[in-house]
């Protein structure tokens, strides 16, 4: 059973990757954010881990599209007068 669930994770971050032409050093935050998005997922008996575990529906309003630009806000103390503000980076979990 632990060796399907791990293929089923395994494969889906592969698919992921694959998708967004991602390169491979990626791999463990796809990997984490796949095991995210399953355990929030709905299962065969209808109610996700998240919701048997916490016994309340998951709230999806917190994700973002995977592999889309994001911002990320530096800080004074780590730039210049006249250094931007904010580095380009990638979503991905």
């Amino acid at each position: 059973m632990a060796e399907r669930k791990n293929r089923k994770i395994e494969e889906a971050a592969r698919a992921m990757l694959e998708e967004k032409h991602m390169p491979k050093l990626y791999w463990a935050e796809v990997v984490r954010t796949t095991v995210y998005l399953q355990n929030q997922a709905s299962s065969n008996a209808g109610m996700s881990p998240h919701e048997l575990y916490f016994g309340k529906k998951p709230n999806f309003a917190h994700l973002g599209v995977f592999s889309s630009i994001a911002y990320v806000h530096l800080l004074k103390e780590k730039r210049r007068k006249l250094d931007a503000k904010v580095e380009k980076c990638i979503l991905v979990g």
